[in-house]
C-alpha cells in the first residue's frame, strides 16, 4: 500500500477514534447526571411523604432546594443530549 494512502486512512481512523472518544464522554456526563437526578429525587420522596403539617422550615426550605437542584440538573442533562445530537449531525 503506498505511503500517502496508508497515511489517508491512518488520518480516518484517528478521526473515528477522536469522535468515539467525545461520544463516550457525553456518555459519562450523562450517566452522572441520571445518578444524581436519581440520588436527588429519591431525598426528595423522602420529604415529600412526609405530612406537610408535620414538616419542619428546614425540611420545607430542603424540598424546594431540592426541587431547583433538580431542575437545574435535569436542563443540564437537555443541553447535554441537544449537545450529543448536534454533534452527531455534523
Amino acid at each position: 500500500m503506498p505511503l500517502h494512502m496508508l497515511l489517508f486512512k491512518i488520518e480516518r481512523i484517528r478521526e473515528i477514534l477522536v469522535r468515539r472518544e467525545s461520544e463516550l464522554r457525553y456518555m459519562m456526563d450523562d450517566i452522572q447526571l441520571c445518578k444524581e437526578i436519581s440520588r436527588l429525587k429519591k431525598e426528595l420522596q423522602k420529604l415529600i411523604a412526609l405530612p406537610e403539617n408535620e414538616k419542619s422550615n428546614e425540611e420545607k426550605q430542603k424540598e424546594e432546594e431540592l426541587v431547583q437542584q433538580i431542575h437545574k440538573l435535569v436542563e443540564t442533562r437537555d443541553f447535554l443530549v441537544d449537545d450529543v445530537e448536534f454533534e452527531r449531525l455534523r
